[in-house]
């Protein structure tokens, strides 16, 4: 048996590959890697904790589903987070982005924008995080996905491409409208509209 301090240390792909072997706890290492994450990022796209915490768990029943047929070219990251934006695409059809916004109460504490590993780490100003929800929120679908994909789940262009099914050009640009979007949307907050390069 693996102690938990080496399967900490252990790659994605690896514990994957333990996974597919019968170890329960390599799954349980990966859920703890990225749940955060993983909700943070449903969090940001539907605006609802309810939703969030349900489809979050759904992302990794998907997980479950897909270990058998897991594409070891692929990093983990990627299949997750596509699961992930599907399971969005799914419920953004199913229920009106305005119910999504009334359901549930606000997120916790974990999963403010801020909490996962991107660039937008913001603490005891809540004006402008609520600025910034609100800024995101009304991004486009497709731009808001490839800057959550990028900022909450810190993925690399390449893997948002795969995930989106763009092109990596494609990505780029969508990503280039959004800050632009959301330099305009913060022009009260002139220090942190500059970040947004």
């Amino acid at each position: 048996m693996t102690p938990t301090g080496e399967r900490e240390e252990m790659s994605d792909q690896a514990l994957m590959l333990r996974y597919q072997r019968g170890d329960r706890s390599a799954f349980v290492t990966l859920l703890r890697r990225y749940q955060v994450a993983v909700y943070n990022f449903v969090l940001r796209q539907l605006g609802s904790a309810l939703s969030a915490d349900e489809i979050a768990r759904e992302v990794f029943l998907g997980v479950v589903r897909e270990a058998p047929r897991f594409d070891y070219e692929t990093p983990f990251s990627t299949l997750l987070f596509a699961i992930a934006q599907q399971l969005v695409r799914d419920e953004r059809t199913r229920t009106p982005s305005r119910e999504l916004l009334q359901q549930g109460p606000s997120a916790p504490e974990s999963s403010r924008i801020g909490a996962g590993s991107g660039s937008l780490g913001l603490r005891g100003e809540p004006a402008l995080e609520d600025s910034i929800v609100s800024a995101v929120e009304a991004l486009p679908d497709e731009q808001k996905d490839v800057f959550l994909l990028r900022e909450v789940a810190d993925l690399p262009f390449s893997e948002i491409a795969t995930v989106t099914r763009q092109s990596e050009t494609a990505v780029k640009i969508q990503m280039q409208h959004a800050l632009r979007r959301l330099r305009l949307a913060l022009q009260d907050f002139d220090e942190y509209r500059r970040a947004l390069r």
